[in-house]
């Protein structure tokens, strides 16, 4: 009313301006309050996995997580180049165990990375505000900040990278669908779904607390490097992250079988073009040249029968990039004329 009665401005011209400032304002209020409830949900994902940590203390449990923390005790210790080389005779006994090359050292590093920063750190306190300690429970009267022990850093990270898991769910999700309620609602339910809270709880310091994150945002950045015909530089993120993800947890074969089958499906859907070749092509070549880098994976993805899918995507992702160069060079080409070209390029390929 008071718009309409004291602008100056010609009618119609009011009624769109107040239309589009609602629609904004509608847009800004759903920002926040998906913002509000991602906020709950990576809060929630991480003081849900500290129970134990709360009524046992900072204590390691299980056998494997106690077994990786003695790898990373060994790695903070000597140093990469004599982790590499290390013949445990402790582990295996009495045959002892080549230490490393036969684990997948992602998670020992990350772990000595973030106590090294750490260091870093100078010492000091903060008081929350009362706001925050009785919006979130969990957090105690009196934060201090600053060097943490190691035993303490490998304690803690799989409930810090379950909480990077549900922000993964979350922007991969919104990708996906272009929706905030649909990312919001599949980050709540990241946060607390048992089958990621099992291998993510505070203590259980083993591969799987960290791979998921790692998928998550695996899957994200290569869904995201095809947005747009500008995108696929992106996809040199996706296949550094997917290369983290190898020196991580043996399921890589899992991450690469899928963006594999993905992005074989795009062609028969009419959604391959210059743009996705470019994608896959750097996604692959990056990610399989660092997975060959990790000790104990070596020449696999090039030898195992188990990833000639993502490399079989790869070799025709080539053949039709070369036959559609060759179309746009020409004028005029009927659709039979282009499936013929494609058929005696793959046959070649195939007989050679």
């Amino acid at each position: 009313f008071f718009f309409d009665r004291f602008c100056l401005w010609p009618q119609g011209l009011r009624r769109r301006m107040l239309a589009a400032m609602l629609a904004r304002f509608g847009r800004t209020l759903k920002f926040m309050v998906a913002l509000m409830f991602l906020t709950m949900a990576l809060t929630k994902a991480y003081s849900i996995r500290l129970y134990s940590v709360k009524t046992y203390g900072p204590l390691i449990h299980e056998f494997d997580p106690w077994f990786n923390y003695r790898a990373t005790e060994y790695l903070a210790e000597h140093g990469a180049d004599r982790f590499f080389k290390w013949f445990d005779h402790m582990s295996w006994y009495p045959l002892g165990r080549p230490v490393g090359t036969t684990i997948y050292p992602g998670m020992q590093f990350t772990a000595v990375w973030i106590w090294e920063t750490l260091k870093m750190v100078p010492k000091f306190k903060v008081k929350p505000p009362d706001y925050i300690r009785q919006s979130f429970p969990f957090v105690k009267n009196v934060l201090r900040f600053g060097p943490m022990s190691l035993n303490d850093v490998c304690v803690y990270i799989p409930a810090w990278f379950g909480s990077v898991a549900t922000l993964g769910v979350f922007l991969l999700t919104h990708e996906a669908s272009r929706s905030l309620s649909c990312a919001t609602i599949a980050a709540l339910v990241m946060s607390i779904i048992p089958a990621h809270l099992m291998r993510s709880i505070a203590g259980g310091y083993d591969n799987e607390s960290i791979a998921v994150s790692a998928i998550c945002f695996t899957f994200y950045l290569w869904v995201r490097s095809l947005r747009t015909k500008n995108s696929w530089p992106i996809a040199a993120l996706a296949g550094l992250c997917y290369v983290y993800m190898v020196a991580a947890w043996g399921g890589y074969i899992f991450v690469i079988n899928m963006i594999g089958v993905h992005a074989a499906a795009l062609v028969p859907l009419r959604m391959f073009n210059s743009s996705t070749y470019k994608a896959y092509t750097l996604f692959f070549i990056i990610g399989t040249l660092g997975a060959t880098r990790i000790p104990v994976v070596g020449w696999t993805p090039l030898k195992s029968l188990e990833q000639m899918g993502p490399l079989a995507v790869f070799i025709g992702y080539q053949l039709l990039e070369y036959c559609d160069a060759q179309l746009r060079k020409r004028k005029d080409v009927t659709w039979k004329e282009a499936a013929a070209l494609r058929v005696k390029v793959f046959s070649t390929a195939f007989i050679a």
